[in-house]
């Protein structure tokens, strides 16, 4: 009896990324095509069904997935997807499925990390010990009975706003649909602003909208606050942000910057992080986990995981 051949998929990633006991899953499943730099390739690969790519700095174009004439598939190893095309995608009949729910606690850990980081002058005590140099300006700050502001509260805020609580801060929270959290008041943005000594940013950055804090909502904030954002940089107007931190309208920011952090270097009482928020040891197994049985769902036939 012949066997089924199996589809081939291209692979925007390098073999060794993959755990080898995923790897065997994959090579099981498809025909893999190992290429972590086809984007910057010329030529077309007409046997290509399957693309499994990651979130990177290049966004996948038309001209990029004209490449693949036959491609019916696209599997991105990210929860978000606004780096792919949709609209050619949908022109071409290519159905998108993405990655979700696999960062666990990690990025809400890095958030409060990023609060403590700036509350507490972590970076800047780090250096300070280590040269000799004096701290007796970089005075701390306690969390207990501060407001926590989350804007967004899906899976990631709902762990951000159990972690606050936990260190004694009260919660405010805003969303866009009626949600329910224990102990905690759902407010409009305005009110949430005006009230937070920390405001954190856990919702993704809607197609076409634009920053979601620029200088109105600085201008009502207190200048003792703190803002956190581990999620889209779009969501902050950064010029606002750069003139709020220079003026002393708000206190500080910690930002776990998805593009270029160099854009941010020079702004005062910031700490920054390149893209690492979700980046754990458990983190990264379950993401992997995750893509790989999608994968092995969509050969068999299953809808998994599309969002188009």
């Amino acid at each position: 009896m012949n066997s089924v051949p199996r589809r081939a998929a291209l692979m925007a990633m390098s073999r060794e990324e993959v755990p080898p006991d995923l790897r065997d899953r994959v090579e099981r499943a498809v025909r893999p095509i190992w290429d972590p730099r086809w984007t910057a390739r010329h030529g077309t690969r007409p046997d290509v069904e399957i693309l499994v790519t990651a979130h990177t700095d290049t966004d996948l174009t038309p001209e990029h997935l004209a490449a693949l004439p036959g491609l019916r598939t696209i599997l991105t190893t990210s929860t978000a997807v606004d780096y792919i095309d949709s609209t050619y995608c949908r022109q071409r009949g290519v159905s998108l499925h993405n990655t979700p729910d696999y960062t666990g606690s990690s990025v809400a850990e890095h958030a409060i990390a990023l609060m403590l980081a700036v509350l507490r002058h972590i970076p800047r005590l780090d250096t300070a010990a280590r040269s000799g140099a004096d701290t007796t300006s970089l005075v701390a700050r306690e969390l207990s009975g501060m407001v926590a502001g989350v804007v967004g509260l899906g899976g990631i805020g709902t762990r951000i706003g159990n972690l606050v609580r936990g260190l004694g801060m009260s919660l405010v929270y805003v969303n866009r649909s009626r949600r329910e959290h224990p102990g905690a008041r759902q407010v409009d943005l305005p009110d949430l602003l005006a009230a937070a000594d920390v405001v954190f940013l856990s919702l993704p950055l809607a197609a076409g909208a634009g920053p979601l804090l620029g200088p109105a909502e600085f201008a009502v904030m207190k200048p003792s606050a703190v803002v956190v954002n581990i999620s889209a940089d779009g969501l902050i107007d950064r010029t606002a942000l750069a003139a709020a931190l220079t003026e002393g309208r708000i206190a500080g920011a910690g930002l776990d910057v998805i593009g270029d952090p160099a854009r941010y270097a020079d702004l005062p009482n910031t700490v920054l992080t390149p893209r690492h928020a979700w980046y754990t040891r458990e983190a990264v197994r379950r993401r992997a986990q995750t893509w790989v049985d999608t994968l092995q769902g969509l050969v068999e036939g299953r809808e998994v995981h599309r969002v188009l």
